[in-house]
């Protein structure tokens, strides 16, 4: 690959702290592995350190694949996943075990604490062949062991917030956990060389908190990658006019999880088009590609639809994006009230699938305003059963709404946004 025009004339090398990598599965692990696979074509490359794999929520191999030719150092740290590794073996745990909302309700800053000492030995005996340190959060404590790093090897400290911590509905609770978050992240960010949020709401949200360190702070969102979509599958414009049977919805990730996502709009409106159009699940059907919540199975139970449903769990991350682009429709319900700072990662690579979007979230959010600017589909609050329903019977004339700005589009690519962080690179160790 040849390389940006921002990268130096010497190659950096950037230590990166990730707790979340392949094969660990999810959305936390993509943003990593794509910045690994990138960075080196803008002269930067990644060396990371992560921990040893254990059981966690969800697997994907093939993202090894991905990071293949990164430099990478495991450590063995005995966090959460590792000890109910050790007491029950290496059983994969529910994404909403009630084990893991007490551990983390009781832990601070997260479970992951067991895994800084090892990470924080090691990073010490690279420091003399990198240029700067990269901490990616959550979990929260990677930021803990960043600001120890800077203090410690005085290299320049770029600080990846993926999510909030500060103002985030799950990191706020209990009480006693927000006056040590708001300390924390102050004393982080405060030495932290460059700050990236993966929001442009999160950005606004840390320069108002912290107008001093506005300069500093970046606004790098999550995105998709063109490599991960076939070639050979039809555009939107030629699925509509194969009007395949049964049509399909496409949902991918977890659902039902707390209050950060649910099904019931979309659920009420099948029922809707069920009584009064007749739709049977020869004609629509909706596949979730992720874990479900045992409260969203029972709401799924109790809709009446759960016929129209297919269940197909967790997939490796390859597969996901191939079945997103020979859907019909990506479905994308998000509780805007859950948080205003967050943006679901999927929605990105619902972007660029080349499948129209429908999003049920409130029009004012973040998330509906990219879905707008990129022509992606339509926008429908969330309790519009009405709404939702109309966008169906769209679908099914194949008059579902899509116009595409492939330049808007374009600035999600995961290649342009691992030269947003090469050049803030460049920019750190210009003088170095």
């Amino acid at each position: 690959m040849q390389k940006s025009s921002c990268a130096s004339s010497v190659d950096k090398n950037l230590l990166i702290i990730a707790y979340y990598f392949p094969p660990l599965g999810g959305v936390g692990v993509q943003r990593v592995s794509k910045f690994c696979r990138y960075l080196p074509g803008f002269g930067c490359n990644p060396i990371v350190v992560a921990p040893q794999p254990s059981a966690f929520y969800m697997a994907d191999e093939e993202m090894l694949r991905e990071v293949r030719y990164t430099e990478l150092h495991r450590v063995a740290g005995l966090d959460s996943f590792k000890m109910r590794e050790k007491l029950v073996g290496p059983l994969k745990p529910r994404i909403d075990s009630p084990l893991r909302w007490i551990v983390r309700r009781f832990s601070w800053p997260d479970t992951q604490t067991g895994f800084v000492p090892a990470a924080f030995r090691l990073a010490l005996k690279l420091r003399d062949k990198v240029d700067a340190v990269m901490v990616t959060a959550p979990p929260w404590s990677s930021l803990l062991l960043g600001r120890i790093l800077k203090r410690v090897t005085e290299l320049p400290l770029i600080v990846d917030m993926r999510d909030p911590w500060v103002n985030h509905p799950e990191h706020n609770s209990p009480r006693w956990k927000r006056a040590l978050n708001k300390r924390a992240e102050r004393e982080v960010l405060e030495e932290a060389d460059a700050i990236i949020a993966a929001t442009r709401s999160h950005r606004e949200d840390l320069s108002n908190r912290y107008p001093h360190l506005a300069p500093r702070t970046h606004y790098i969102p999550n995105g998709f990658d063109k490599a991960d979509f076939s070639r050979n599958t039809p555009s939107a414009s030629k699925k509509r006019n194969m009007r395949t049977k049964p049509l399909k919805l496409c949902y991918a990730g977890i659902l039902g999880l707390g209050s950060i996502n649910r099904g019931t709009t979309l659920y009420a409106a099948i029922r809707k088009l069920r009584d009064e159009d007749g739709i049977t699940p020869s004609q629509l059907c909706v596949e979730i590609m992720g874990e479900i919540s045992a409260v969203e199975e029972e709401r799924i139970r109790r809709s009446g639809v759960s016929v129209f449903i297919e269940r197909l769990g967790y997939l490796p991350h390859r597969n996901v994006m191939k079945r997103l682009q020979k859907a019909d429709l990506a479905w994308l319900p998000y509780h805007s009230e859950y948080s205003p700072l967050i943006v679901p990662a999927k929605t990105y690579e619902y972007i660029g699938s080349g499948t129209p979007v429908l999003a049920v979230v409130n029009p004012h959010h973040e998330t509906a305003r990219l879905i707008s600017q990129t022509g992606a589909g339509m926008v429908i609050g969330e309790g519009d059963v009405d709404g939702v329903a109309d966008a169906l019977r769209l679908l099914l004339k194949g008059k579902f709404p899509y116009s595409p700005e492939r330049k808007a589009i374009a600035r999600f690519d995961r290649r342009c946004q691992a030269g947003q962080l090469a050049e803030i690179l460049n920019e750190l160790t210009k003088y170095g």
